[in-house]
């Protein structure tokens, strides 16, 4: 089976899950090697033109099969600015708000965890620079109960920490491997998030944010169309002058009730209701 011809498979089914075929194509190798591996489970021998017969002769497949185009790259403060302009700027507004209520943070597709841990690791950074006791609670959600338990596990090799500076490591994760190659989130950072299995397709939490972290998923993934719907459906979860993150190379649908508050950053503010 070539690339093409995997390809021109995913062309044809990702619309039909809603996905768009662009977002894609970075991780298609990732993506077919899964497909391939579950058409030999099933012992199709005759391409992907075999495994698009067994989708149409067995609907649930389509479930297996949108499972096996999760995407999980990911590390820790992915795009460093943003991260940095985030401690500096917005989560440093939030923690001197005068206010009793919690900050309430949500991490939208967080895989491993590597999101809401780089979240919690500002918030650790910013509660001692500031003096700041607000407390602050951060909802990490993903639809797959396995990457769910690794998130929990909070363990990472070296390759997920590279943008973490020295003393960051230092101070937040332990070693537990000798050679140096595996750690260990530390509690104070951990306390802060809230693990759930959610697949936002189907529901979303019933509260609201200050801040939601939207990025690499829907606006990479989804079908314009799709996108604009979820869009709309977070409209009522972000609090006024609440802010949405998106992946530095995402496009937001056209809207008129957030304003982007950098041109070089992807942070959106909310204006209206």
């Amino acid at each position: 089976m070539s690339e093409d011809e995997g390809v021109l498979f995913l062309q044809w089914a990702l619309p039909k899950m809603g996905y768009r075929w662009p977002g894609f194509r970075k991780p298609r190798n990732q993506v077919l090697k899964r497909i391939r591996n579950r058409m030999a489970e099933l012992g199709l021998t005759g391409g992907y033109d075999e495994y698009r017969e067994y989708l149409a002769e067995n609907p649930l497949e389509w479930e297996q099969l949108e499972r096996l185009c999760y995407v999980t790259i990911s590390k820790f403060f992915r795009d460093r600015k943003v991260w940095d302009f985030l401690r500096d700027t917005i989560l440093r507004n939030l923690m001197l708000e005068t206010s009793s209520e919690p900050l309430h943070v949500w991490s939208i597709g967080c895989c491993n965890g590597e999101e809401p841990y780089s979240i919690a690791i500002l918030i650790e950074q910013l509660s001692e620079q500031i003096k700041s006791n607000r407390e602050v609670l951060i909802l990490a959600s993903d639809r797959t109960e396995e990457v769910l338990e690794r998130a929990k596990k909070g363990e990472y090799p070296a390759g997920a920490l590279s943008e973490l500076t020295e003393s960051e490591l230092l101070k937040y994760f332990r070693s537990i491997e000798a050679d140096q190659e595996q750690f260990k989130i530390k509690q104070a950072p951990a306390n802060h998030v809230r693990f759930e299995k959610r697949n936002i397709r189907e529901s979303l939490p019933k509260d609201s944010f200050q801040l939601i972290f939207c990025r690499n998923l829907v606006f990479t993934y989804y079908r314009k169309e799709h996108q604009e719907k979820f869009l709309q459906k977070l409209k009522p979860m972000l609090k006024p002058d609440g802010y949405l993150v998106i992946g530095s190379n995402e496009e937001l649908p056209d809207t008129d009730w957030l304003v982007q508050v950098n041109r070089t950053q992807p942070i959106y503010q909310k204006i209206s209701d």
